[in-house]
């Protein structure tokens, strides 16, 4: 099934919609490059190839120039040989065959009636009849939608197929080599036949399999940090110019509050670049907020920082009493967003704004904690995006903290306390779990391939190519 699935989302992954249905914008657009619908038509295409092995035709007769009965006519081989893929406005794809192969066999029945010299006699006999042949074209229309819950649909349109050359031959007679005349005879009325059931076969396999997968079809991925991502589509898909174009929800949620509100819309986004990859995908910071603003609401925006010793603290002591009690302590600083971060994707990088408190600790001997101060700051992060193996990491370029209340305690003053944290405590910790990198969701058994990221104003772009896992 995940090799057919590409013809919804690697062949359909690309820049926007012409016309916005919904009236929504898009949290994710991609562009699918001519490479990339190549891979799709070879992986689509693969399919058909093992879905019209071995299948069935219906049985045909006629009488002209013999009399025949061909039955049980059955595929037995079809090898798709060279593929190549192109588009047709509004929404349709064609993956095309150019000189594939098919092989099949039948029982039959042929009789021919002789006459000489004023007498007549018919010849008639029954065997198997095996047909070949190797330059067979094909094209198959298939038409991309979607329905009223973003999920892709897909419908076969027209087909053509042409068979070149036919090599027919019949085995189990009595007279092999009088029937092989005979049946060369008709041999252009058996590969019209033929010729006329290729097509319904290769729809048939596809609607069939087609159902299945819009059956199963999951508009929903597992994400990070116990969340999900919505990929259903925001209107229909639509081909043009050899590139097949696509707009994606992108809305991230908590896996155990699918029905959480946001209190924001996606934003427009900008074209995407050209590429020699397969595809580029543009992730806009509707993406980031719905993300963040979701694991805001887990929780899971907090993190406990433990340093052994921030060294002396010298006259600050005498200034804020109550910094004492750190003296030469271990110190724990436990840092939780007061709201949800805001995201903002510029050519520079992700520039993050969020307002946290931080609790300060001093660790005692015992190992009991000793509250120091709570302090309020904001802060404002600018990280620069990268893949690495698989993995969707960062560094932290800037980290700003703006103490915006401390208390009984001068915010000035505080301010020169966390900016002693600052480069030996909270920016190494950060950027130890940005850099570790989130891995990047399979999409059924395509992962990325030699992907690049680059920053741009209101996106990331992501450009890559695709292969199996």
């Amino acid at each position: 099934m995940a090799t057919f699935t590409i013809l919804f989302y690697i062949s359909a992954l690309a820049l926007a919609c012409v016309a916005n249905q919904s009236g929504v914008n898009p949290g994710i657009k991609a562009r699918v490059t001519q490479r990339g619908l190549d891979f799709a038509t070879e992986i689509a295409l693969g399919f058909v190839d093992k879905a019209v092995d071995d299948l069935s035709l219906p049985s045909f007769s006629g009488d002209s120039p013999v009399k025949y009965n061909v039955q049980n006519l059955n595929i037995d081989s079809f090898s798709v040989g060279n593929t190549r893929f192109t588009t047709a406005a509004p929404n349709v794809i064609t993956p095309t065959i150019d000189n594939g192969a098919v092989a099949a066999s039948a029982d039959f029945s042929a009789s021919k009636t002789f006459k000489v010299f004023g007498f007549s006699f018919t010849l008639s006999e029954s065997g198997r009849l095996i047909a070949s042949a190797s330059d067979l074209d094909l094209s198959q229309r298939i038409g991309l939608g979607m329905d009223a819950n973003g999920k892709p649909t897909f419908s076969v349109g027209d087909c053509d197929s042409d068979i070149g050359n036919l090599d027919v031959r019949v085995e189990g007679t009595k007279l092999d080599s009088v029937f092989n005349f005979i049946i060369g005879l008709f041999k252009e009325t058996l590969k019209n036949e033929l010729q006329k059931r290729i097509c319904p076969a290769v729809k048939g396999a596809l609607l069939k399999q087609a159902s299945t997968v819009t059956q199963k079809f999951k508009l929903t991925f597992p994400f990070v940090s116990g969340t999900k991502v919505d990929l259903g589509l925001v209107c229909n898909p639509e081909a043009t110019g050899n590139e097949f174009i696509v707009s994606l929800k992108g809305k991230c949620f908590p896996s155990s509050m699918p029905n959480l509100a946001f209190p924001f819309v996606a934003p427009s986004m900008p074209a995407i670049s050209g590429t020699s990859k397969m595809a580029c995908i543009s992730v806009g910071p509707y993406v980031l907020n719905t993300l963040l603003y979701s694991m805001w609401n887990l929780g899971q925006l907090e993190k406990t920082f433990n340093v052994d010793k921030i060294g002396s603290l010298g006259d600050l002591s005498a200034l804020l009493p109550p910094l004492a009690v750190i003296g030469n302590n271990p110190v724990q600083i436990v840092v939780r967003a007061t709201g949800a971060p805001s995201v903002q994707l510029t050519t520079a990088g992700i520039g993050i704004d969020v307002s946290f408190e931080a609790v300060i600790n001093a660790v005692l001997p015992d190992g009991t904690l000793q509250h120091a101060i709570t302090a309020s700051a904001d802060v404002a992060v600018l990280a620069e995006a990268r893949i690495d193996n698989g993995k969707i990491a960062g560094t932290i370029q800037t980290l700003d903290v703006t103490v915006t209340d401390a208390g009984i305690f001068p915010a000035e003053l505080f301010n020169q306390l966390i900016q002693a944290f600052l480069p030996q405590a909270i920016l190494p910790a950060v950027n130890g779990i940005t850099e570790a990198g989130f891995e990047i969701p399979s999409l059924y058994d395509f992962r990325f391939s030699s992907a690049s990221v680059a920053h741009k104003q209101n996106a990331l772009e992501v450009c890559s190519d695709f292969a199996s896992n």
